[in-house]
């Protein structure tokens, strides 16, 4: 199990991330990454637009699977290259043990870049 931090974190510091729901619009591996990684495309709507990130997700999904999923992303992180791949997103997963990693979505269809409160 991962420590868990003692550190309390702030409303204020939680709300400062921008999470919204995308949806994957293309999906490719990442062959220049070290672990296995895919390159996702995702729309977050007219708004924000179209990102893309780089995702440990291999384990769980193949990339026909990851096509038309909708998942949440912090949105405003600043972009950062990983394996060669400009990342401008992160996608949010569950990493378990026993089960990989496990993209955190939505029960139901909703707006492309409704904000996560």
């Amino acid at each position: 199990m991962e420590n868990i931090t003692t550190t309390p974190a702030t409303l204020d510091a939680f709300m400062s991330l921008d999470i919204r729901v995308g949806k994957i619009i293309k999906a490719e591996k990442n062959e220049k990454a070290t672990k296995p990684a895919y390159k996702l495309y995702i729309d977050f709507g007219s708004d924000i637009g179209e990102k893309q990130s780089s995702a440990q997700i291999c384990q769980n999904y193949t990339e026909a699977q990851l096509i038309g999923q909708q998942i949440l992303a912090v949105v405003n992180f600043p972009p950062r290259r990983v394996a060669g791949f400009k990342s401008e997103v992160l996608v949010l997963a569950a990493v378990c043990d026993d089960q990989g990693t496990v993209l955190i979505q939505p029960e139901k269809d909703v707006n492309l870049g409704t904000r996560m409160l």
